[in-house]
């Protein structure tokens, strides 16, 4: 299921949250695209005494996409690399991101549908997979 809320995509996966995390970092590797953190932001709040969420966020990307994209537009370094959520929901998980459109200017309207395409892709890949 692929649905938008706000500027937000989600899509369900019927599998724990750990295994989605682990899949998309399977899928990253497999098309050779450049992981560049895991942010466990459970751990991180139970680290500080809060209540812990199941969510995480993964950073990636392409570094010659981005080269290409900075040299269009070098303030588009705010919204690279790429990002998507993997969040607990009902005994699964939710992978969240956002549309590329909702971010970067309007003359980087092509690529912003080429970096989306992408994170929809990964998206079903790792629901497919669970």
């Amino acid at each position: 299921m692929v649905g938008a809320v706000g500027p937000y995509e989600r899509v369900a996966v019927d599998a724990p949250p750990h295994e989605v995390v682990a899949a998309l970092r399977a899928a990253l590797a497999a098309r050779g695209i450049t992981e560049y953190a895991v942010v466990d932001h459970g751990h991180d709040m139970a680290a500080a005494g809060s209540p812990g969420v199941a969510a995480w966020t993964l950073v990636f990307g392409n570094p010659a996409a981005g080269a290409r994209l900075l040299a269009r537009d070098p303030a588009a370094a705010v919204d690279i690399p790429l990002r998507m959520a993997v969040i607990g929901a009902d005994g699964g998980s939710e992978l969240v991101f956002r549309d590329m459109r909702t971010l970067l200017a309007d003359d980087l309207q092509q690529i912003a549908d080429a970096l989306t395409g992408v994170l929809r892709d990964l998206a079903t890949e790792v629901q497919e997979s669970a």
